[in-house]
């Protein structure tokens, strides 16, 4: 299964993404890129992972692992 981010998402992830390499360098940025690509597949694999809120969006505080 493919996924496909809003534009605006897009943005903000490579704008983080950047941010990151700037600040705290190229692992700090990898981390972030693995944790995001980690999250994604997670909700690939469980797409009602959540709790259904306002317009059908769900919403989840999903652990970090290291």
């Amino acid at each position: 299964m493919t996924y496909s981010l809003h534009p605006g998402a897009e943005h903000d992830i490579a704008n983080a993404l950047d941010f990151y390499k700037e600040e705290a360098g190229l692992v700090v940025a990898g981390h972030f890129l693995e944790e995001f690509e980690r999250v994604i597949n997670l909700l690939i694999e469980y797409p009602d992972l959540g709790t259904p809120t306002v317009a059908l969006v769900r919403s989840s505080w999903l652990p970090h692992s290291h």
